[in-house]
């Protein structure tokens, strides 16, 4: 590392740490993943949960995605104030870890004024959980074991929010999120509950996919059909370009 380099580095973390930013390193304790990779993690007052960058070679090189990410907040609030629609393209997922904080049941009881119990309940479902991150995406990712027999097999559960917290369901997205995760030929779906188990606290989407991809739902088409923005309006539809991310 060059001198330049670490003057750079020092003088990041210098503005960025008082503005919420943490560069963690993985260790031998941490997913292999993570092992001899570094990430951050940026947490304000009233935040409820701290956002966690994607992993990078070096530490500068995490510090500088930090930077990145701190100059992108004010352009992230512009596109939320317009009505343009998000970028056709989605980057590759990369392995990430919460910070610390958010495996402190005591903490959380207290800040969110909950029982430990309950605390301690979501704490551990966080263990049981991966963590990816891309450039507009967080997503966790766990197994859940053959909810609906052996037959089936077992789903994987993926919780999803944007990085803005905009309450933004592009379909096209999580499509590109699923193939990503678990696989373009794994098939899942979402839930439109019964108001009287409806849970609805967050801008946040959740998707269940089948882990086997030979499973296929009884319902919805059975052959492929996607058309782009010219194909639709000669039918008099409506449609953006399709940029398949697999």
């Amino acid at each position: 590392m060059s001198d330049d380099e670490i003057d750079f580095v020092g003088e990041v973390r210098r503005l960025l740490q008082a503005d919420g930013y943490v560069v963690h390193g993985g260790g031998p304790a941490d997913d292999p993943g993570l092992v001899g990779r570094f990430w951050f993690t940026w947490m304000q007052t009233g935040m409820a949960e701290a956002e966690v960058g994607p992993t990078r070679e070096t530490e500068a090189g995490a510090w500088t995605t930090a930077l990145a990410h701190r100059l992108d907040n004010s352009r992230i609030e512009l596109h939320r104030v317009g009505n343009e629609p998000p970028p056709a393209t989605m980057e590759p997922f990369e392995a990430a870890r919460l910070p610390e904080d958010a495996f402190d049941a005591a903490m959380i009881a207290r800040k969110f004024d909950v029982p430990h119990d309950l605390a301690a309940a979501q704490v551990e479902q966080l263990r049981r959980q991966s963590v990816h991150m891309n450039d507009r995406y967080q997503v966790n990712a766990q197994t859940l074991e053959a909810p609906f027999g052996e037959f089936v097999g077992d789903l994987i559960w993926l919780s999803i929010k944007r990085r803005d917290k905009a309450p933004v369901h592009d379909w096209r997205d999580l499509q590109v999120i699923k193939n990503l995760i678990v696989g373009p030929e794994h098939e899942g779906f979402e839930i439109y509950p019964a108001e009287s188990r409806l849970v609805d606290t967050a801008n946040q989407y959740h998707l269940f996919v089948f882990l086997d991809p030979k499973v296929r739902l009884p319902v919805g088409f059975r052959t492929r059909e996607v058309t782009g923005a010219e194909q639709a309006a000669a039918v008099g539809a409506r449609q953006r370009d399709f940029h398949s991310a697999v």
